[in-house]
C-alpha cells in the first residue's frame, strides 16, 4: 500500500496495473490474504463518514475481497489516484480505482482470483 499500486498477475506474467487509492490513516485497508468472492456492477456502496453522517456512492464495478465491507472498486469521485493522497483523501479501507482500470479489471478477474494486501 506504501506504494499505492494495484497489480493483476495471471499466470506468473503482469495483466494490469494501475495507481489506486487505499484506506486513509486510521481506516486502512486490511493488509491480508483474501480472494475476490463476488462481482457486482452498478452497486451502491454505503457507510458513514468520518462525521457521523451518511454515504451512498454509486460505484460501477465492485468486488468485494473479504467479509467486512472491503474490496475492489472503481471511485469516479476520486481526482487522482497514487502518492500520498490517500493520506487526506482515502477510502474507509476499500481500494479505489480509476473507472477506465476497473473496467478492464472486472473483465478480466475470475471469481476466486487471491488478493494480496500488502
Amino acid at each position: 500500500m506504501t506504494n499505492q499500486h494495484e497489480y493483476f498477475y495471471k499466470d506468473g506474467k503482469l495483466v494490469l496495473d494501475s495507481a489506486v487509492v487505499t484506506g486513509k490513516p486510521g481506516q486502512d485497508t486490511p493488509k491480508g490474504v483474501d480472494f475476490v468472492w463476488n462481482k457486482t456492477q452498478n452497486k451502491t456502496l454505503t457507510g458513514k463518514n468520518d462525521d457521523g453522517s451518511n454515504y451512498a456512492s454509486k460505484a460501477s464495478y465492485w468486488m468485494p475481497i473479504d467479509y467486512t465491507g472491503v474490496g475492489l472498486h472503481d471511485a469516479s469521485w476520486q481526482p487522482k489516484f497514487g502518492g500520498d493522497w490517500y493520506k487526506k483523501h482515502g477510502s474507509h479501507g476499500c481500494v479505489n480505482n480509476p473507472v477506465s482500470f476497473m473496467a478492464k479489471l472486472y473483465a478480466a478477474v475470475p471469481l476466486g482470483t487471491p488478493v494480496i494486501v500488502f
